[in-house]
């Protein structure tokens, strides 16, 4: 926020949300509204964004509290934004704000940590080469209305916003109640922007999430086919900020939370490498979850894909379970396949290093995936189930098992009452690996939730105990010196509270346990 300070804010309709959140330890959010409106079309979303971090609202040229400029020009626009953002943020546009936003972070990739657009079409207007936007003649027609009566096509405008929502009565009556304002000229200027500019070919390089409203008026759903990994809110228009608030916030949330922490797979590599020798006497709790899995396999698949084998400890009962299948221990330790290969190296399984997101096998090649407890080490779902999908052969199944969020609730508590950094790994919810099997063309998901607490004498075993299966903190952006014997003994002294009457201290697993089919 420092760099926004010596901004005035009539210069560029800025509006401050200072965090009230306990992490704020995230880059700040900057928020740039879409065409017709100023940032009061955010609502509640910036109070609630403020609580994870400073938010900043800003007011496009012309519009609200922001001055109006003479050049509309996208590079002119883009200077602008250059002088209003601070040197680094996440941006998060709607609409024509989302263009703009995705054309600075396509320019200026340094200065935006992140992108977030929603309701956002690579181009507004339909062309021969793209079909899935807004006809020409009704964009025509919009900006005729503009010219002779701006006031009725902006009440025409809040309605084709609200158009299709499952709450459209009660979005329009809160666009009713906006009063919004807008220099004729400049929305003029703005509107003609909207039909000309483009964004296929300003590739955005920083992380990004697309989100668009499943019945959006103004820009198709078929648009989200044109992007990577898209999130489409059920039953919403083109404002699904306002009709399903909550649901756009938990997204945003998700994906600012994967920026703050991902996965140093190297490292994971490497730690269960180490973890090699010790892992199968430590694994008490995974071998338990993948015995079931293994019991509760149908039918007698020929192609079988331990994904995560680890050790090879469920490859090998796999191979004896169906002896005349072939099967494939896959997993990214070199360390851990070393070690399987020379424990079983009578056995007929076929051992392969590779990545879960990038799989060393032909596509419709499987029978059945098996996966125990590995693959809470990808971090990007909706990669790895599409990645999942293309190696299954028609019907076939995926089989898995992985930590929920809930998992090691105890630690993670004891720790925030000490600092605010990632000391335990996140784990993905059972919504998350729903949505994302789903959008990989799964279908039959079927997955629950199965809550285990381990009992342990000590934090010191608990913490040992991890580290011996390779599952200690592998966040890349984990701090470095919280090792001492000081904050060890803050924590031994947090994680009493949770302490037994029999003695014991607890530690809580969520695993999530299921089957998806191709």
């Amino acid at each position: 926020m420092n760099a926004l300070r010596q901004i005035k804010r009539s210069d560029f309709g800025l509006h401050y949300y200072p965090c009230q959140g306990d992490k704020c330890q995230l880059q700040p959010i900057v928020m740039v509204h879409g065409w017709g409106a100023d940032s009061q079309i955010w609502q509640q979303l910036p109070h609630r964004l403020s609580q994870l971090t400073d938010v900043i609202t800003l007011d496009l040229p012309g519009c609200g509290q922001s001055a109006p400029i003479t050049d509309y020009s996208i590079e002119s626009l883009l200077r602008w934004m250059q002088q209003a953002l601070p040197s680094s943020c996440t941006l998060v546009g709607l609409s024509l704000g989302g263009m703009l936003c995705h054309q600075y972070a396509a320019r200026f990739p340094d200065k935006v940590h992140s992108l977030i657009t929603i309701s956002s079409n690579q181009q507004f207007v339909a062309d021969s080469y793209y079909a899935d936007a807004m006809p020409l003649t009704d964009f025509t027609a919009f900006v005729e209305s503009w010219q002779t009566d701006p006031a009725a096509c902006l009440k025409r405008f809040a309605g084709l916003q609200a158009q299709g929502d499952q709450h459209q009565r009660e979005l329009m009556r809160q666009l009713r109640q906006l009063d919004c304002a807008i220099d004729t000229q400049s929305g003029a200027a703005l509107l003609d922007l909207l039909g000309t500019l483009q964004c296929q070919m300003a590739k955005v390089t920083v992380p990004l999430l697309t989100i668009f409203g499943e019945r959006d008026a103004l820009v198709p759903a078929r648009a989200a086919t044109h992007v990577e990994a898209p999130t489409i809110i059920p039953q919403a228009g083109h404002l699904p900020h306002l009709s399903a608030l909550q649901a756009v916030f938990e997204h945003i949330e998700h994906f600012l939370e994967l920026q703050r922490y991902h996965l140093n797979k190297s490292a994971v590599a490497v730690s269960f490498g180490r973890a090699a020798r010790s892992y199968d006497q430590s694994a008490n709790l995974q071998h338990r979850i993948g015995e079931h899995l293994v019991h509760n396999i149908n039918g007698s698949p020929e192609q079988i894909m331990d994904l995560g084998c680890g050790t090879g400890y469920h490859s090998i009962q796999l191979q004896k379970r169906y002896p005349h299948a072939q099967v494939y221990g896959v997993d990214l330790s070199a360390g851990m396949l070393s070690y399987a290969q020379a424990k079983y190296s009578n056995e007929a399984i076929c051992w392969l290093c590779g990545d879960a997101e990038s799989l060393p096998l032909q596509s419709s090649s499987q029978s059945l995936v098996f996966s125990n407890f590995a693959l809470q080490w990808c971090d990007q779902l909706d990669k790895l189930s599409s990645e999942i999908y293309r190696v299954l052969e028609s019907d076939g199944q995926l089989l898995l098992a992985v930590p929920g969020p809930r998992t090691l609730i105890e630690l993670r508590q004891a720790w925030a009452d000490i600092d605010k950094t990632v000391h335990v790994n996140r784990f993905a919810s059972l919504d998350r690996w729903q949505e994302a099997l789903a959008r990989a063309s799964f279908s039959q998901i079927d997955l629950e939730t199965i809550a285990v607490t381990e009992q342990h004498q000590s934090v010191r075993q608990l913490l040992l105990e991890l580290k011996n299966v390779g599952a200690h903190n592998n966040n890349a952006g984990r701090a470095v010196h919280l090792t001492g014997k000081q904050r060890f003994q803050a924590l031994y002294n947090a994680y009493e509270q949770y302490r037994l009457p029999n003695g014991q201290l607890p530690a809580t697993w969520e695993i999530i346990v299921g089957t998806a089919r191709k």
